[in-house]
């Protein structure tokens, strides 16, 4: 049902006072100058900064009372009201807090009126959350971002103003999606300065506004990828199911009976391509990529937080079909279990948003969240549902571990054949491909600094150098191939290579403080 359906049926259903959250007031405005249009009922909006407006059924306005900026005064005034009337409060978040218990009690008497005179009240706000004095009398509606029917009026109104040829493509417009109306106009209207025209062409210009603009969101980031699957090395497995599910955002795939596909949690081993397979099928798909960074949806300001998750979503939902990465989605997990004692529920509340929103979105949002504990994973997360499957990440075999030094190699302008690739893929065991592409980084290093050219020696050295995470972490890993043998899907068709045994020689000395004795111990004494 669409936005103004709701607030219809809320009034005809006796609602005396609703809440909207939207930062976008025109829109607002006008829902609700067509709810009293529909209501045949008068219409008057009020700011702090410019006391009451009368509104005519053709939304514009014209003073009414400019001395009336008192909050409290004008909600009197409404509740003893004789004639009926719709009300829009705009900005009204700062009166929504429990030290302006007066205003909320108002608001209280005011939902509680009877249904002659009709009077209705509509709180307008930025973000949703109300007290909870208000929470059971007060229905919210969550504005969503507009489609493309509202961006192509934006983008006529912009030429109309601005004196430009304009021209409503489908890609100018998809460019636009997931702003809001006010972004919108911005954007077509720097396109419009610099190219004296708002057509096809503008569509760079736009959705470079557009990465700027959700950028400042600080909690997305609209992430230009060239990444491809080919850059990635091994995980054949992964691949060919990702080959299938991309098949399933094409013509005919909702006739045929299939969902959107919803997405795929990537467990493993750090720097074994989770991060780049994310932006690889992005690109092979040609979804836009939104990078989602879990740490920064938390704010100190109350409600903040919970404001912050449902945006981020909408802007995903408004950009569909896309990619939504999130990256280590274990530390903006962690704390869920205690949320009660350390932060009043916040991460609770946001978690449980991002989890239901995940089990029932019907958009083709994409989901690739990438995780390198299990430890820290919710079972809510990895019930079926949440994601399509859960994949295990290992270290490469040497096969593999070859493909991958002949891509670094290339992309470094090297002919990978040129190179005993078999050797050093032998003498890598271990290896993530994050070591082995900086064994061919440290490789060139070396090779630079001797006036020689690239060598299989080189990166030899450069790899008998390095101290591999998987010795450090022998015990995890072990721990995580383990876990995955039930409750994952391996990435790779092959099985996973044993890991080096360390001899004792070879293992990392210990620090002085530790193998001295400490001298707070005390004796004991037979």
């Amino acid at each position: 049902m669409s936005t103004f359906g709701q607030m219809l049926h809320l009034a005809r259903a006796g609602a005396s006072v609703l809440h909207i959250a939207s930062y976008e007031w025109e829109r607002v405005r006008g829902l609700v100058t067509g709810l009293a249009n529909e209501l045949k009922l008068p219409m008057k909006v009020w700011s702090q900064s410019s006391g009451l407006y009368a509104c005519n059924e053709a939304g514009e306005v014209s003073v009414d009372d400019a001395g009336a900026t008192d909050p409290l005064e004008v909600l009197r005034q409404i509740h003893g009201a004789e004639d009926s009337g719709v009300w829009l409060l705009e900005d009204f978040q700062p009166f929504l807090r429990e030290e302006h218990h007066p205003l909320l009690r108002w608001l209280r008497e005011i939902a509680r009126l009877p249904p002659s005179p009709r009077r209705v009240v509509v709180l307008s706000t930025p973000l949703a959350g109300l007290p909870v004095d208000l929470r059971k009398e007060v229905p919210t509606i969550e504005l969503e971002l507009p489609g493309v029917d509202d961006l192509r009026v934006v983008l006529r109104d912009v030429g109309a103003a601005l004196g430009k040829r304009t021209s409503a493509d489908e890609a100018l417009l998809d460019a636009a999606r997931g702003l809001t109306v006010m972004e919108a106009r911005l954007a077509f209207g720097k396109a419009a300065a610099q190219l004296d025209r708002l057509d096809y062409g503008a569509v760079p210009l736009v959705a470079q506004e557009k990465e700027r603009i959700i950028k400042q969101s600080e909690v997305l980031e609209y992430y230009p990828t060239d990444a491809r699957l080919t850059d990635v090395g091994g995980l054949d497995q992964l691949k060919a199911w990702l080959d299938r599910r991309g098949r399933a955002f094409g013509a005919g795939a909702r006739d045929f009976g299939l969902d959107a596909p919803k997405g795929v949690l990537l467990l493993g081993v750090q720097g074994c391509g989770k991060s780049l397979l994310a932006k690889a099928v992005a690109a092979t798909w040609q979804f836009p990529l939104l990078r989602f960074d879990m740490g920064k949806v938390f704010g100190g300001i109350v409600g903040q937080s919970e404001g912050n998750i449902r945006t981020a979503l909408q802007v995903a939902q408004a950009l569909a079909p896309c990619v939504l990465w999130i990256d280590e989605i274990e530390k903006g997990l962690a704390g869920m279990g205690s949320s009660d004692q350390t932060d009043g529920g916040t991460t609770a509340r946001v978690v449980g948003t991002l989890l239901t929103w995940m089990q029932e979105k019907k958009d083709p949002v994409f989901v690739v969240a990438t995780a390198n504990r299990i430890d820290m994973l919710p079972p809510e997360l990895l019930r079926k549902g949440r994601f399509d499957e859960i994949f295990f990440v290992d270290l490469p075999t040497c096969a593999v571990r070859a493909d991958i030094l002949a891509i670094h190699l290339t992309k470094k302008r090297r002919d990978p054949k040129e190179f005993a690739l078999a050797d050093l893929a032998a003498r890598s065991v271990g290896f993530s491909g994050a070591e082995l592409e900086e064994a061919v980084r440290e490789g060139l290093y070396d090779a630079f600094a001797e006036g020689r050219e690239l060598h299989t020696d080189h990166v030899a050295r450069a790899l008998d150098n390095t101290f591999p995470l998987s010795r450090t972490m022998r015990d995890q890993i072990n721990g995580l191939r383990q876990w995955a043998k039930v409750r994952a899907r391996l990435a790779a068709g092959d099985p996973p290579e044993p890991l080096a045994e360390e001899a004792p020689e070879a293992a990392a000395p210990k620090l002085r403080q530790e193998a001295s004795r400490n001298p707070f111990i005390p004796e004991v004494r037979s």
